[in-house]
């Protein structure tokens, strides 16, 4: 079940840039951020246990 729903801001627990959720891969359990570096957006998917949802105030 998701846990968070696209267009969410969310980081690694571990530290990083902001990343907002694209999507929700439901069959293997995994979510799809972008993030931009230089300009360019950048895609990976991540477990829920490995990122949170950051409030409107962080970003």
């Amino acid at each position: 079940m998701a846990e968070f729903k696209e267009g969410d801001v969310v980081m690694l627990k571990s530290g990083g840039p902001s990343m907002t959720i694209n999507k929700y891969l439901e069959d293997d359990d995994l979510y799809e951020c972008v993030w931009f570096v230089d300009n360019k957006a950048t895609y990976r998917t991540f477990k829920a246990t490995t990122i949170e949802k950051l409030e409107s105030s962080s970003f």
